[in-house]
Protein backbone atom coordinates (compact mmCIF):
# COMPACT_ATOMS: atom_id res chain seq x y z
CA UNK A 1 0.00 0.00 0.00
CA UNK A 2 1.12 3.73 -1.00
CA UNK A 3 1.35 6.30 1.54
CA UNK A 4 -0.86 8.47 -0.63
CA UNK A 5 -3.71 10.58 1.64
CA UNK A 6 -7.44 8.87 0.89
CA UNK A 7 -8.06 12.39 0.31
CA UNK A 8 -5.47 12.22 -2.95
CA UNK A 9 -6.66 9.00 -3.75
CA UNK A 10 -10.33 10.29 -4.18
CA UNK A 11 -9.23 13.08 -6.51
CA UNK A 12 -7.68 10.98 -8.34
CA UNK A 13 -9.76 8.86 -9.02
CA UNK A 14 -12.19 11.22 -10.28
CA UNK A 15 -10.09 12.56 -13.28
CA UNK A 16 -9.96 8.80 -14.12
CA UNK A 17 -13.66 8.35 -14.71
CA UNK A 18 -14.07 11.37 -16.33
CA UNK A 19 -11.38 10.20 -18.39
CA UNK A 20 -13.48 6.99 -18.72
CA UNK A 21 -16.42 8.43 -19.63
CA UNK A 22 -14.85 9.95 -23.05
CA UNK A 23 -12.63 6.40 -23.89
CA UNK A 24 -9.91 5.81 -22.69
CA UNK A 25 -6.35 5.20 -24.78
CA UNK A 26 -4.37 2.16 -24.63
CA UNK A 27 -1.79 4.53 -22.80
CA UNK A 28 -4.44 5.50 -20.47
CA UNK A 29 -5.88 1.54 -20.11
CA UNK A 30 -2.29 0.73 -19.10
CA UNK A 31 -1.51 3.40 -16.89
CA UNK A 32 -4.99 3.12 -15.06
CA UNK A 33 -4.32 -0.70 -14.44
CA UNK A 34 -1.09 0.52 -13.01
CA UNK A 35 -2.48 3.45 -10.49
CA UNK A 36 -5.05 0.34 -9.15
CA UNK A 37 -2.20 -2.11 -8.65
CA UNK A 38 -0.20 0.28 -6.53
CA UNK A 39 -2.37 0.79 -3.61
CA UNK A 40 -5.67 -1.64 -2.40
CA UNK A 41 -7.63 1.55 -2.02
CA UNK A 42 -7.61 2.57 -5.50
CA UNK A 43 -9.77 0.06 -6.93
CA UNK A 44 -13.00 1.08 -4.11
CA UNK A 45 -11.97 4.56 -4.53
CA UNK A 46 -13.12 4.26 -8.15
CA UNK A 47 -16.23 2.70 -7.78
CA UNK A 48 -17.22 5.26 -4.89
CA UNK A 49 -16.04 7.97 -8.43
CA UNK A 50 -17.83 5.98 -10.69
CA UNK A 51 -21.38 6.38 -8.28
CA UNK A 52 -20.54 9.83 -8.23
CA UNK A 53 -20.79 10.56 -11.63
CA UNK A 54 -23.88 8.36 -11.87
CA UNK A 55 -25.39 10.72 -9.84
CA UNK A 56 -24.29 13.55 -12.07
CA UNK A 57 -25.45 11.95 -15.23
CA UNK A 58 -29.03 10.96 -13.37
CA UNK A 59 -29.89 14.88 -11.79
CA UNK A 60 -28.92 15.83 -15.71
CA UNK A 61 -31.62 13.27 -16.93
CA UNK A 62 -34.04 14.77 -14.27
CA UNK A 63 -33.60 18.00 -15.42
CA UNK A 64 -34.06 16.69 -19.06
CA UNK A 65 -37.26 14.61 -17.96
CA UNK A 66 -38.76 17.78 -16.20
CA UNK A 67 -39.02 19.31 -19.63
CA UNK A 68 -35.24 20.78 -19.31
CA UNK A 69 -34.01 21.95 -23.45
CA UNK A 70 -31.15 19.88 -24.06
CA UNK A 71 -28.69 19.83 -26.88
CA UNK A 72 -25.13 18.44 -27.67
CA UNK A 73 -22.86 17.09 -30.12
CA UNK A 74 -22.34 13.23 -30.00
CA UNK A 75 -20.76 11.89 -26.72
CA UNK A 76 -19.86 15.39 -25.32
CA UNK A 77 -20.39 15.89 -21.27
CA UNK A 78 -18.50 18.63 -20.26
CA UNK A 79 -20.62 20.05 -17.69
CA UNK A 80 -20.41 16.35 -16.26
CA UNK A 81 -16.72 15.88 -16.55
CA UNK A 82 -16.12 19.47 -15.84
CA UNK A 83 -17.56 18.80 -12.75
CA UNK A 84 -15.46 15.57 -11.61
CA UNK A 85 -12.18 17.60 -12.25
CA UNK A 86 -12.91 20.90 -10.70
CA UNK A 87 -15.00 19.54 -7.30
CA UNK A 88 -11.14 18.46 -5.83
CA UNK A 89 -11.26 18.27 -2.12
CA UNK A 90 -15.20 18.46 -1.37
CA UNK A 91 -15.79 15.97 -3.60
CA UNK A 92 -13.33 13.42 -1.94
CA UNK A 93 -14.14 14.98 1.12
CA UNK A 94 -17.98 13.35 0.45
CA UNK A 95 -16.27 10.15 -0.97
CA UNK A 96 -14.87 9.63 2.27
CA UNK A 97 -17.78 10.30 4.50
CA UNK A 98 -19.18 7.27 1.72
CA UNK A 99 -22.44 9.88 1.20
CA UNK A 100 -22.01 8.91 -2.70
CA UNK A 101 -21.19 5.07 -2.46
CA UNK A 102 -24.77 4.73 -0.33
CA UNK A 103 -26.97 5.85 -2.93
CA UNK A 104 -28.21 2.93 -4.99
CA UNK A 105 -29.36 3.35 -8.67
CA UNK A 106 -32.48 1.80 -8.33
CA UNK A 107 -35.22 3.04 -11.52
CA UNK A 108 -32.09 5.17 -12.89
CA UNK A 109 -33.27 6.27 -16.27
CA UNK A 110 -30.77 7.44 -19.15
CA UNK A 111 -32.08 9.33 -22.03
CA UNK A 112 -30.46 10.61 -25.16
CA UNK A 113 -31.59 13.12 -27.58
CA UNK A 114 -31.61 13.01 -31.09
CA UNK A 115 -27.68 12.86 -32.06
CA UNK A 116 -26.65 12.16 -29.05
CA UNK A 117 -24.76 9.27 -27.62
CA UNK A 118 -23.22 9.24 -24.10
CA UNK A 119 -21.14 6.29 -22.25
CA UNK A 120 -22.02 5.60 -19.27
CA UNK A 121 -20.02 3.68 -16.04
CA UNK A 122 -22.53 1.84 -14.36
CA UNK A 123 -22.02 0.99 -10.63
CA UNK A 124 -21.21 -3.06 -11.11
CA UNK A 125 -17.80 -1.93 -12.91
CA UNK A 126 -19.79 -2.17 -16.34
CA UNK A 127 -20.23 0.22 -19.17
CA UNK A 128 -22.99 1.07 -21.32
CA UNK A 129 -23.16 2.81 -24.17
CA UNK A 130 -26.56 4.36 -25.20
CA UNK A 131 -26.96 5.34 -28.58
CA UNK A 132 -29.23 8.13 -30.30
CA UNK A 133 -32.77 9.21 -29.34
CA UNK A 134 -32.44 5.87 -27.02
CA UNK A 135 -33.83 5.28 -23.47
CA UNK A 136 -32.83 2.62 -21.10
CA UNK A 137 -33.54 2.44 -17.08
CA UNK A 138 -31.35 0.21 -14.48
CA UNK A 139 -32.30 -1.03 -11.50
CA UNK A 140 -29.46 -3.16 -9.93
CA UNK A 141 -30.04 -5.87 -6.74
CA UNK A 142 -27.86 -7.55 -4.80
CA UNK A 143 -29.31 -10.65 -6.55
CA UNK A 144 -29.30 -9.40 -10.13
CA UNK A 145 -28.76 -6.13 -12.64
CA UNK A 146 -31.30 -5.84 -14.75
CA UNK A 147 -31.62 -3.08 -17.83
CA UNK A 148 -34.95 -2.25 -19.67
CA UNK A 149 -34.44 -0.73 -23.41
CA UNK A 150 -37.23 1.24 -23.50
CA UNK A 151 -36.76 2.48 -27.06
CA UNK A 152 -33.26 2.73 -29.33
CA UNK A 153 -30.14 1.04 -28.29
CA UNK A 154 -27.29 0.42 -26.65
CA UNK A 155 -24.14 -0.94 -26.29
CA UNK A 156 -23.36 -3.11 -22.90
CA UNK A 157 -19.24 -4.11 -21.33
CA UNK A 158 -20.78 -6.44 -18.55
CA UNK A 159 -18.38 -7.03 -15.80
CA UNK A 160 -18.18 -10.47 -14.40
CA UNK A 161 -19.94 -11.44 -11.72
CA UNK A 162 -21.94 -15.29 -11.70
CA UNK A 163 -24.03 -14.56 -8.43
CA UNK A 164 -25.43 -11.21 -9.85
CA UNK A 165 -26.20 -11.96 -13.72
CA UNK A 166 -26.73 -8.62 -15.82
CA UNK A 167 -30.11 -8.93 -18.15
CA UNK A 168 -31.39 -6.93 -21.05
CA UNK A 169 -35.14 -6.59 -21.97
CA UNK A 170 -35.96 -5.48 -24.58
CA UNK A 171 -39.76 -5.66 -25.20
CA UNK A 172 -40.63 -9.59 -24.95
CA UNK A 173 -37.33 -10.20 -25.69
CA UNK A 174 -34.51 -10.81 -22.80
CA UNK A 175 -30.94 -11.37 -23.29
CA UNK A 176 -28.35 -12.46 -20.35
CA UNK A 177 -24.58 -12.30 -19.70
CA UNK A 178 -22.12 -13.11 -16.97
CA UNK A 179 -19.47 -11.07 -18.19
CA UNK A 180 -19.18 -10.24 -21.86
CA UNK A 181 -20.10 -7.60 -24.29
CA UNK A 182 -22.97 -7.11 -26.71
CA UNK A 183 -25.38 -4.63 -28.60
CA UNK A 184 -29.25 -4.66 -28.14
CA UNK A 185 -30.99 -2.42 -31.00
CA UNK A 186 -35.13 -2.42 -30.47
CA UNK A 187 -37.13 -1.96 -33.12
CA UNK A 188 -41.14 -1.82 -32.98
CA UNK A 189 -41.51 -5.51 -34.55
CA UNK A 190 -38.29 -6.95 -33.53
CA UNK A 191 -34.84 -6.76 -31.53
CA UNK A 192 -31.63 -7.26 -32.97
CA UNK A 193 -28.70 -8.36 -30.88
CA UNK A 194 -24.99 -8.18 -31.49
CA UNK A 195 -22.40 -9.78 -29.75
CA UNK A 196 -18.96 -8.07 -29.68
CA UNK A 197 -17.19 -10.58 -26.95
CA UNK A 198 -18.23 -13.70 -24.94
CA UNK A 199 -21.75 -16.00 -25.35
CA UNK A 200 -25.13 -14.49 -24.49
CA UNK A 201 -28.23 -16.26 -24.45
CA UNK A 202 -31.59 -14.79 -25.32
CA UNK A 203 -35.12 -15.67 -25.25
CA UNK A 204 -38.88 -14.54 -25.65
CA UNK A 205 -41.30 -13.59 -22.35
CA UNK A 206 -44.26 -14.71 -24.64
CA UNK A 207 -42.59 -18.50 -25.24
CA UNK A 208 -41.45 -21.47 -23.29
CA UNK A 209 -38.72 -22.51 -25.88
CA UNK A 210 -35.51 -22.81 -24.57
CA UNK A 211 -33.11 -19.92 -25.02
CA UNK A 212 -30.88 -19.26 -27.80
CA UNK A 213 -26.77 -19.34 -27.33
CA UNK A 214 -24.82 -16.47 -29.66
CA UNK A 215 -21.70 -16.38 -29.87
CA UNK A 216 -19.47 -13.12 -30.34
CA UNK A 217 -19.39 -12.09 -33.97
CA UNK A 218 -22.92 -13.11 -34.36
CA UNK A 219 -26.05 -10.97 -34.78
CA UNK A 220 -29.06 -12.61 -33.56
CA UNK A 221 -32.61 -11.39 -34.25
CA UNK A 222 -35.72 -12.24 -32.61
CA UNK A 223 -39.40 -11.65 -33.78
CA UNK A 224 -42.99 -13.04 -32.78
CA UNK A 225 -44.42 -14.86 -35.30
CA UNK A 226 -48.35 -14.54 -36.56
CA UNK A 227 -48.93 -17.77 -34.04
CA UNK A 228 -47.08 -15.57 -31.76
CA UNK A 229 -44.35 -18.08 -31.24
CA UNK A 230 -40.45 -16.63 -31.00
CA UNK A 231 -38.87 -16.87 -33.89
CA UNK A 232 -34.78 -16.25 -33.53
CA UNK A 233 -31.94 -15.52 -36.45
CA UNK A 234 -28.59 -16.00 -35.64
CA UNK A 235 -25.65 -15.18 -38.39
CA UNK A 236 -22.30 -14.69 -38.81
CA UNK A 237 -21.52 -10.76 -38.96
CA UNK A 238 -18.55 -8.71 -38.62
CA UNK A 239 -19.81 -6.08 -35.91
CA UNK A 240 -17.28 -3.29 -37.01
CA UNK A 241 -20.22 -2.02 -39.17
CA UNK A 242 -23.33 -2.52 -36.43
CA UNK A 243 -22.01 -0.84 -34.01
CA UNK A 244 -19.81 1.85 -35.70
CA UNK A 245 -22.39 4.44 -34.53
CA UNK A 246 -20.48 3.65 -31.44
CA UNK A 247 -17.54 6.25 -32.83
CA UNK A 248 -19.67 8.54 -34.49
CA UNK A 249 -19.74 6.87 -38.00
CA UNK A 250 -22.04 5.40 -40.33
CA UNK A 251 -20.07 2.43 -42.13
CA UNK A 252 -21.93 1.56 -45.30
CA UNK A 253 -21.46 -1.44 -46.41
CA UNK A 254 -23.55 -2.60 -49.43
CA UNK A 255 -26.49 -0.89 -47.60
CA UNK A 256 -29.33 0.05 -50.18
CA UNK A 257 -29.66 4.11 -50.43
CA UNK A 258 -33.03 3.86 -48.38
CA UNK A 259 -31.73 1.83 -45.48
CA UNK A 260 -28.79 4.52 -45.30
CA UNK A 261 -31.59 7.16 -45.33
CA UNK A 262 -32.89 5.36 -42.24
CA UNK A 263 -30.06 4.99 -40.53
CA UNK A 264 -28.87 8.70 -40.99
CA UNK A 265 -32.70 9.87 -40.01
CA UNK A 266 -32.02 8.60 -36.62
CA UNK A 267 -29.08 10.75 -35.63
CA UNK A 268 -30.66 13.92 -37.66
CA UNK A 269 -33.71 16.22 -37.31
CA UNK A 270 -33.38 16.55 -40.85
CA UNK A 271 -35.27 13.64 -42.10
CA UNK A 272 -34.08 12.29 -45.37
CA UNK A 273 -36.65 10.46 -47.98
CA UNK A 274 -35.64 8.56 -51.19
CA UNK A 275 -38.22 8.25 -54.25
CA UNK A 276 -38.56 4.34 -54.61
CA UNK A 277 -37.39 4.25 -57.97
CA UNK A 278 -33.84 4.93 -56.65
CA UNK A 279 -33.85 3.10 -52.92
CA UNK A 280 -32.97 0.06 -53.62
CA UNK A 281 -29.66 1.08 -55.17
CA UNK A 282 -26.44 0.30 -53.24
CA UNK A 283 -23.72 2.10 -51.61
CA UNK A 284 -20.49 1.88 -50.38
CA UNK A 285 -19.01 4.25 -47.87
CA UNK A 286 -18.05 6.00 -44.53
CA UNK A 287 -19.75 9.11 -43.15
CA UNK A 288 -19.95 10.90 -39.78
CA UNK A 289 -23.47 10.44 -38.66
CA UNK A 290 -23.75 14.49 -38.66
CA UNK A 291 -22.52 14.43 -42.26
CA UNK A 292 -26.25 14.62 -43.69
CA UNK A 293 -24.67 16.61 -46.54
CA UNK A 294 -22.03 14.73 -47.37
CA UNK A 295 -24.37 11.80 -47.64
CA UNK A 296 -27.11 13.75 -49.51
CA UNK A 297 -24.33 14.91 -52.14
CA UNK A 298 -22.51 11.42 -52.45
CA UNK A 299 -25.56 9.46 -52.96
CA UNK A 300 -27.10 11.65 -55.56
CA UNK A 301 -23.67 11.56 -57.76
CA UNK A 302 -23.99 7.74 -56.94
CA UNK A 303 -27.52 7.29 -58.16
CA UNK A 304 -27.83 10.13 -60.98
CA UNK A 305 -30.34 11.65 -58.46
CA UNK A 306 -30.96 15.45 -57.90
CA UNK A 307 -31.37 16.81 -54.27
CA UNK A 308 -34.97 18.55 -53.37
CA UNK A 309 -34.89 20.33 -50.03
CA UNK A 310 -37.90 22.52 -47.82
CA UNK A 311 -38.18 22.82 -44.67
CA UNK A 312 -36.42 20.15 -42.52
CA UNK A 313 -37.06 17.84 -45.32
CA UNK A 314 -34.03 16.17 -47.94
CA UNK A 315 -35.46 14.08 -51.03
CA UNK A 316 -33.39 12.61 -53.58
CA UNK A 317 -35.60 11.66 -56.55
CA UNK A 318 -34.47 10.60 -59.93
CA UNK A 319 -32.76 13.70 -62.68
CA UNK A 320 -35.39 14.42 -65.09
CA UNK A 321 -34.49 12.62 -68.52
CA UNK A 322 -31.86 15.07 -70.44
Amino acid sequence: MSGEPSSRIDEDACGWVARMDRGLTSGEEAALATWLASDDRKRGALLRAQAAFRLLDRARALRVDAGEAEAGPVDEHPHSRRALLGLGGGMAALLALGAVWRVRPRGQHIATGVGEIRRLPLEDGSLAVVNSDSSVRVAFSAGGREVELVKGEAWFEVAHNKARPFTVAAGAARVRAVGTAFDVRRHRDRSEIVVTDGVVKIWSTRDAAAPTLVAAGHRAVLWHGVDGAARVAVRAVDPEQPLAWRDGQIILDDMTLAAAADEFNRYNKMTLVIDPAIGGRRMIGSFRTNDVDGFVEAAALLVGGRVARAGNIIRIVPAPPP
